[in-house]
């Protein structure tokens, strides 16, 4: 049985499937067009180091690999700790997709800090409201449900 898929944050799945339909619930071909809408409209390729250090993978992740970390591209999903991502814009809509595990950034505070410090060092503008999700389509919501996310699961 497949797991749920993982709905966090202020923008509900309907609303974000408005924008993106590969994110509605029960949409065939998912990760295929989430891969092809990232490849096809890129911003920024990134790897995260562990410590939140952001990499710039140009473009592409197989090609632009960190010096040292080779062996990370074996190893998903959990890349030798790293974040492995792109951030994609097709009009004014901005996504960001990191490949990971399924909980990192719904429930992991450590993951979700990696995150935030690495995509704070993107060069570009970036929303608040700018949706991140898995290459599997779970939704994290916003950049700024996860900052939220981080201060209410604390303590």
């Amino acid at each position: 049985m497949k797991n749920k898929l993982i709905t966090a944050g202020s923008i509900s799945r309907q609303k974000a499937s408005e924008s993106f339909p590969f994110l509605q619930e029960k949409y065939r071909g998912r990760r295929k067009d989430i891969k092809d809408f990232t490849h096809s409209f890129p911003e920024f390729v990134f790897w995260i180091y562990p410590d939140g250090t952001l990499f710039n993978a140009k473009d592409a992740h197989k090609k632009n690999v960190p010096k040292g970390y080779d062996f990370i591209l074996n190893d998903e999903p959990n890349y030798g700790g790293f974040l492995r991502g792109r951030l994609a814009r097709q009009f004014e809509e901005q996504l960001i997709v990191v490949y990971c595990e399924p909980e990192a950034l719904s429930q992991n505070i450590h993951k979700m800090h990696q995150f935030l410090k690495g995509i704070h060092q993107i060069p570009l503008p970036i929303a608040k409201d700018t949706l991140v999700i898995s290459d599997n389509g779970d939704m994290y919501g916003s950049i700024e449900d996860i900052e939220v996310r981080i201060q209410t699961t604390k303590g």
